[in-house]
């Protein structure tokens, strides 16, 4: 007996006496010509495979809460629009980046149905891994038979984002060294949060909607916090200076911190000031930090492993930039700084730097500024004294200090252009068509310049004094006066002057001898140690009378003219101020000329002399108001408005003073203007008027409390005599006009 079929547009077909089967067949089909009873299909029960729960523990964790608030906010603005969220953790070696993601998907994978990890072995050393092995492990994870993961890797990513669509998965891709090895492994559409770690800064992954945390050391309290979890606090309780002590001299970089901590746990009775002795030689210390033998960040703690593997990674010529950069003997450098070391054009610089900022071994402070962590430093260093050969280290360091002192010259030239100077780059300079001579077009930028590079500036006549280049480094303490006249940096300047008083004698040059011990002597007398300026100027003069300089000569009995006048031996000083005027008049050295005058007109004025003393002082200004010495203007105008308040005239004195407060300012003479501001509050003094008094002496000290001047204690004293302001009487930043009441 026979029945009609039934079929379908869809190829498919119905009806008990129908054995054909037709169209597309998903799954398993059963065909049979006779059926009779019932019909039972079963297979073997294989079961699911089970969650996969791959992430390793964290280790030892502490602080990161602003970068756990920063990660999960990263992740949700990655993954808020229901799309996979990519997460690049990048900072240096030993930073903890491992760490801390573990930290943070511990705490947020009960949201999750599933974790992966796979160790991208960027930086271990060997090869890194091809995408296809971590692929094949995510797929048997995820339930993969081994028969079913195709061999091509096109093929294997295309699967792996199949199973992965729509699944709300972390996995954590660690050590990663480039962008093709995360591609393949990215998930399918879906809440899945992927967390890259990585010594590079994988820019590439922007296009994939990576969102990117930059990690960096610890700072103090998280460095201590760390130590304490593996030493116990009560020990950082007994030494806390030397627990300080040691997070810094470990750079607060955790791995550091958790090698030279698992030291100390491994020796209860040592103190900590031990293994900080130990770490205090820069040449051991890099030794000292790590735990075992082993060459990776997997076996044991060393932080010189972890460096050799980045450095390893480089190519020759980023490794040669590497280990040049780090004989930079200041904290820090700019484009043309490095450029300058390493010999090299402009644009070819800036691409070896970004390269080294790219995996992790240099830090960009700001545009155009570079910055080693400083164990990253002794780690470039160590790798130049292997590799370079001292002559290739010592042409890198000339010309470096050649570029610092040419640029330092400059900057000094444009702020105090009439002083002379004995340094042969000043000659150079003054020639025309020097290709140093435009550096700068303004003070500002001038000074601005000599105060971001100061501690550069030392560094560097530091070591050119350790290298016997003693020429060199008295020359640079002569460029840097302009910064110490205008910032009063006293230790710097006082530091500077010694060294270059050392380098001077080893180089048998006495009027750079005399030189340094004016300098010296100018120093003491801001400091009021009035014996030990007359010491060095007298000195000074010796040296200066022996080798026959007389303009240096002029200079020296300037310096006892101020020692003597701060003596109160105004008289002698008087005598010694116009000696000095008349070897710079024989001289022809107008310059020198006005300056003697200004100092005459002060002691003129101190012995009540007012008229010769405001005329002294007027010859003087116009001498620098017409060579636009802006920092001798103010200098000038502070003492005339001073010596016209000893005359009796208040009016005139305040006018005067509120000039030489503009000139200072315009100038950057931050001593100067406290200075100004007060004589303008002795000007107050004479119209009774105690409020403007205390507003003009409190800005007064603020600036010498900031520049740690002696005039500091003087006012502090004066202010703690005055009455308060009364509440809603104070009066606007800029000081009121003291002859107005």
């Amino acid at each position: 007996m026979g029945r009609t079929v039934e079929s379908f547009n869809d190829g498919r077909v119905r009806g008990p006496w129908s054995n054909e089967l037709t169209g597309l067949i998903a799954g398993s089909a059963v065909q049979a010509r006779n059926i009779e009873g019932g019909i039972h299909i079963s297979a073997p029960d294989r079961g699911l495979p089970p969650a996969p729960a791959q992430l390793p523990p964290p280790g030892l964790f502490a602080d990161r809460r602003a970068e756990l608030e920063e990660l999960r906010r990263l992740s949700h603005r990655a993954g808020g629009a229901g799309d996979g969220g990519l997460v690049v953790i990048a900072g240096p070696g030993g930073v903890g980046k491992t760490t801390l993601a573990l930290h943070w998907l511990h705490q947020v994978k009960a949201g999750y149905e599933g974790q992966l990890f796979v160790d991208m072995r960027g930086f271990s050393g060997g090869e890194p891994l091809p995408p296809t092995e971590p692929l094949e492990r995510f797929l048997r994870a995820l339930g993969a038979s081994a028969d079913g993961i195709p061999p091509e890797i096109d093929e294997q990513a295309a699967l792996f984002r199949s199973v992965t669509t729509g699944r709300r998965l972390i996995i954590m891709l660690d050590n990663v060294v480039s962008a093709a090895q995360v591609r393949p492994l990215l998930p399918g559409a879906g809440p899945a949060l992927v967390v890259v770690t990585t010594r590079r800064q994988l820019s590439g992954l922007l296009v994939d909607g990576a969102r990117f945390l930059d990690l960096h050391p610890l700072g103090v309290p998280g460095a201590l916090e760390l130590l304490g979890h593996i030493i116990g606090p009560e020990r950082i309780g007994a030494e806390r200076e030397q627990a300080r002590s040691l997070v810094r001299l470990c750079g607060l970089l955790p791995l550091a911190v958790c090698a030279s901590g698992a030291r100390l746990a491994a020796r209860r009775r040592w103190p900590i000031a031990r293994v900080v002795d130990e770490l205090g030689d820069e040449a051991r210390r890099l030794d000292q930090l790590r735990t075992g033998e082993g060459d990776t960040e997997e076996g044991d703690m060393s932080v010189m492993a972890v460096f050799n593997a980045s450095y390893r990674a480089l190519n020759e010529a980023h490794a040669r930039a590497y280990r040049l950069l780090g004989t930079h003997p200041g904290p820090h450098f700019d484009i043309e700084a490095a450029a300058a070391l390493l010999g090299g054009e402009h644009d070819r610089t800036v691409e070896l730097l970004d390269g080294l900022v790219d995996v992790s071994l240099l830090a960009e402070e700001s545009t155009d500024r570079y910055r080693f962590h400083d164990l990253v430093r002794l780690h470039a260093r160590a790798k130049a004294e292997e590799l370079d050969s001292d002559g290739e280290r010592n042409a890198a360091f000339a010309r470096l200090a050649d570029w610092y002192l040419r640029t330092a010259v400059a900057a000094d030239l444009l702020l105090l252009p009439g002083r002379w100077r004995l340094g042969v780059h000043y000659q150079a300079e003054h020639r025309a068509g020097s290709e140093d001579q435009g550096r700068f077009t303004e003070r500002s930028q001038a000074l601005a310049w000599l105060e971001r590079e100061q501690p550069n500036l030392v560094a560097v006549a530091q070591q050119a004094h350790a290298l016997e280049a003693h020429t060199l480094a008295w020359e640079i303490c002569e460029a840097m006066w302009s910064l110490l006249l205008h910032r009063r940096y006293y230790q710097v300047w006082i530091q500077v002057h010694q060294l270059g008083l050392a380098a001077a004698e080893a180089c048998a040059d006495l009027p750079a001898r005399a030189r340094m011990l004016e300098g010296l002597g100018m120093a003491h007398h801001n400091l009021r140690d009035y014996s030990a300026a007359r010491e060095h100027f007298q000195a000074a003069l010796d040296l200066e009378r022996r080798a026959g300089h007389r303009i240096g000569e002029a200079s020296a009995l300037e310096g006892l003219g101020l020692a003597e006048q701060a003596a109160g031996a105004d008289a002698r000083a008087l005598e010694l101020f116009t000696l000095a005027r008349d070897l710079h008049a024989e001289l022809g050295r107008p310059r020198g000329v006005a300056l003697m005058r200004r100092h005459i007109g002060q002691t003129l004025s101190v012995l009540g002399r007012h008229a010769e003393a405001i005329d002294s002082l007027d010859h003087a200004l116009r001498y620098f108001t017409g060579t636009d010495e802006l920092y001798h203007q103010a200098r000038t105008l502070g003492c005339l408005g001073r010596a016209r308040l000893r005359a009796d005239e208040p009016a005139d004195a305040a006018t005067t003073l509120r000039e030489a407060l503009v000139a200072a300012r315009r100038a950057g003479a931050r001593q100067e203007e406290a200075n100004v501001l007060h004589a303008l509050a002795d000007v107050a003094v004479r119209h009774s008027d105690r409020e403007t008094e205390r507003l003009l002496l409190q800005k007064a000290l603020d600036i010498y409390t900031a520049l740690d001047a002696p005039q500091s204690r003087e006012v502090e004293a004066r202010l703690a005599e005055l009455p308060a302001i009364p509440p809603g009487h104070e009066r606007p930043d800029d000081p009121p006009h003291p002859s107005r009441g």
